[in-house]
């Protein structure tokens, strides 16, 4: 899916708003169209995101959200094939290594935030997060485009 595809299409709805009302109206709508652009776009991926954050919450397995430019992609980290041969869990003494990690106060205030929301702990959280994104499909990752979204963002 393309973001600016949905863009482009409440742009359009927009101008035909606008010419109902005449030259003025339609120019007017034309300056709202492009103002409200950028927050339509971080509304439609929080909305998305939020879509997938419950399913993931009712599914053991985990669907993934990938930005790629203009593109979004939604993947399950582990192919559904694949579900027969469901690991066992990890336990306590597996998880020996250890990271040092320098972190934004912001973002640890963030991941603080959405372990809390999910009801885990902060490693446990970090840990599952790393896991879906190195379980995931490492072609679907790639940069295909120009343009980069950046930002914060929850998985």
């Amino acid at each position: 899916m393309l973001i600016s595809e949905l863009m482009a299409a409440i742009r359009q709805d927009f101008q035909s708003l606008g010419e109902l009302g005449g030259a003025e109206t339609a120019a007017l709508a034309e300056r709202l169209s492009a103002a409200v652009e950028p927050s339509l776009r971080t509304h439609f991926l929080g909305a998305v995101n939020d879509l997938i954050q419950e399913f993931n919450l009712a599914d053991s397995v985990a669907l993934t959200l990938n930005l790629e430019g203009d593109q979004v992609r939604m993947a399950r980290a582990v192919p559904i094939d694949s579900a027969a041969s469901v690991p066992t869990p990890p336990t306590p003494a597996d998880y020996s290594a250890r990271i040092a990690l320098r972190l934004s106060d912001g973002l640890k205030e963030d991941i603080e935030h959405l372990a809390t929301d999910v009801g885990s702990s902060v490693n446990s959280w970090i840990v599952r997060t790393l896991e879906r994104s190195v379980r995931s499909d490492p072609t679907e990752s790639t940069i295909s485009g120009t343009r980069q979204l950046r930002g914060k963002g929850r998985a």
